[in-house]
């Protein structure tokens, strides 16, 4: 949406709001006041690079039927298409992260906005920018600096257990600056996608005799069906907690396998999802093959240049190779698979065939690798992501492979291999109960390395659990073909960012950012195989 204001000099200027992407303005006439220290006044200039001055100007000419009251702001909601809560969010109070306090404080209006309505933004939410005190942040909770088995035990020790005439279910009473989406659902039922989180948040919400998630107090009690709790969260006797424990008493028995500080010795496969025709998850301006291929690409550099790794990738880019890049304009439009012969992701074949290839191709290198007498303890396969979550979750998740969900053997049809050389050696899987056991406890070992090297290098990571094992979509469970069919000693599929998290996707766009990420999975890797 396009709209004409005049700055105070009475120059014309046009500001333009997009849905998702926020408020701009045009610079060529914009006042020198009206920009913050450093904001290029060429092209068009982001709400957020603009002064306190200028920010108030442009809501007042984009807005000019608001309310600014000393305090409170009164919103009136003109252009429905391409206003969000997430939007009013980040202009009024400096950031969309506060869409659910800004709901809070509606609570007889609908998120999906409609012409008409007035939202209120108090004071206390009101940035600082604006003349406000600026929202608190929100309050860090104890389990946050705990390892994963304890910061999982942690939050089982929250549960109790009950039954009503509605059934048995989980009771957890809710704490100060936590809310029901990601302290409750995606906390304790393992579902994360958008859809699935707002429909189990409804229907906890009816059954814990909630009315409105948005006037959810402290103290309040929410019971959660046992049928929708994670495994780890179930109740004593269950086959799921069971598994749980028998995995996490692996984590701890597993003996640690080493490598010199150069890795001699090591065999990594790394692996980049998506690419050619099929872009993955789009949200916030971005898209996740190229810039998880991006990442994955300067994993591999880092581990060619500083250690003795054997490295390969299971994709490759053809008009770019394995180079990093600095910008990345447009999606890239070929990708193939590095098989024998290469598989071109191009959408001729079905997309399965290329997801399957991967571990195909894996396998065979490790088969490769064993022949040439390697330790097969020493194999890492890795596969890089970006996901498209609810919006409040934010930071890296690392999925490795539930033994429960694992096959004990497993055979592609030929439909499905793309008549590639590898595919008639490697496409066909076999495990035992203890290498299913064994696979998913030193993936959780690296995965819990990794996490701390994340958070060493100030990288965030989930919340809640950073770490899982299982996928829920709809009404299924399951792990990802890449890690779930994989024979490397150690497997994990890595979700880089949420990209409908602004801050996930601002990150993901940033080079210095992906060379941060890349490094810091580098010294994981290290850190994993040291002595």
């Amino acid at each position: 949406m396009l709209a004409h204001a005049r700055t105070p000099e009475g120059r014309a200027i046009l500001l333009r709001l997009q849905f998702r992407k926020g408020l701009s303005v045009e610079g060529k006439v914009l006042p020198r006041a009206f920009l913050a220290k450093g904001a290029d006044p060429s092209g068009w200039v982001p709400f957020e690079n603009l002064s306190p001055e200028g920010k108030r100007w442009a809501l007042a000419a984009l807005f000019p039927e608001d309310r600014w009251r000393q305090e409170e702001v009164r919103h009136t909601v003109r252009h429905p298409d391409v206003e969000s809560v997430w939007t009013l969010a980040a202009l009024f109070t400096g950031h969309g992260q506060n869409y659910d306090k800004v709901m809070a404080e509606n609570p007889g209006l609908p998120e999906k906005l409609r012409e008409g309505d007035t939202w209120r933004i108090p004071r206390s939410l009101l940035s600082v920018d604006l003349g406000g005190t600026g929202p608190r942040p929100v309050r860090v909770q104890p389990e946050d600096d705990l390892d994963d088995e304890a910061r999982v035990a942690a939050y089982r020790n929250l549960l109790s257990f009950g039954e009503d005439a509605q059934g048995k279910f989980a009771a957890y009473r809710m704490r100060k600056g936590e809310a029901l989406y990601s302290s409750v659902v995606i906390r304790y039922t393992d579902r994360v996608d958008p859809k699935g989180v707002n429909d189990l948040a409804e229907r906890i919400a009816k059954r814990s005799g909630i009315a409105d998630v948005r006037g959810i107090q402290p103290g309040q009690l929410i019971k959660i069906p046992l049928a929708f709790l994670a495994d780890p969260f179930q109740s004593e006797g269950s086959s799921g907690l069971a598994e749980e424990r028998e995995v996490r008493a692996e984590v701890r028995r597993i003996g640690h396998v080493e490598a010199g500080p150069k890795l001699k010795g090591v065999r990594i496969i790394l692996d980049a999802g998506h690419g050619g025709v099929d872009p993955g998850a789009r949200a916030n301006g971005i898209w996740e093959s190229d810039f998880v291929y991006d990442i994955a690409m300067r994993v591999r550099r880092l581990l060619e240049q500083g250690t003795e790794a054997q490295v390969s990738s299971t994709i490759r880019y053809p008009g770019l190779g394995f180079r990093s890049r600095e910008e990345i304009p447009n999606p890239s439009r070929a990708a193939e698979i590095l098989t024998s012969p290469p598989f071109a992701v191009d959408g001729e074949s079905p997309s399965a065939v290329s997801v399957h290839l991967r571990w195909v191709l894996a396998n065979d290198l490790f088969a490769a690798f064993r022949r040439m007498k390697g330790d097969m303890q020493k194999t890492l396969f890795l596969s890089f992501h970006a996901d498209s979550l609810h919006p409040s979750a934010r930071g890296s998740m690392v999925y490795v492979p539930g033994a429960s969900l694992v096959p004990s053997t497993f055979a592609l049809a030929g439909a499905k291999t793309g008549q590639v050389a590898e595919a008639r050696r490697s496409a066909r899987v076999a495990f035992t109960s203890r290498e299913k056991l064994q696979g998913e406890a030193r993936s959780r070992q690296f995965s819990e390395v990794l996490v701390r090297a994340l958070q060493k290098d100030h990288i965030p990571i989930h919340a809640n659990r950073p770490i899982r094992n299982v996928i829920y979509r709809g009404r299924g469970k399951w792990v990802p073909a890449v890690i779930r069919y994989s024979t490397g000693a150690t497997k994990a599929l890595i979700e880089v960012a949420n990209l409908t998290n602004d801050d996930d996707a601002a990150n993901l766009k940033d080079p210095d950012f992906r060379e941060r990420y890349a490094a810091a999975v580098v010294s994981a890797i290290r850190a994993y195989y040291r002595k």
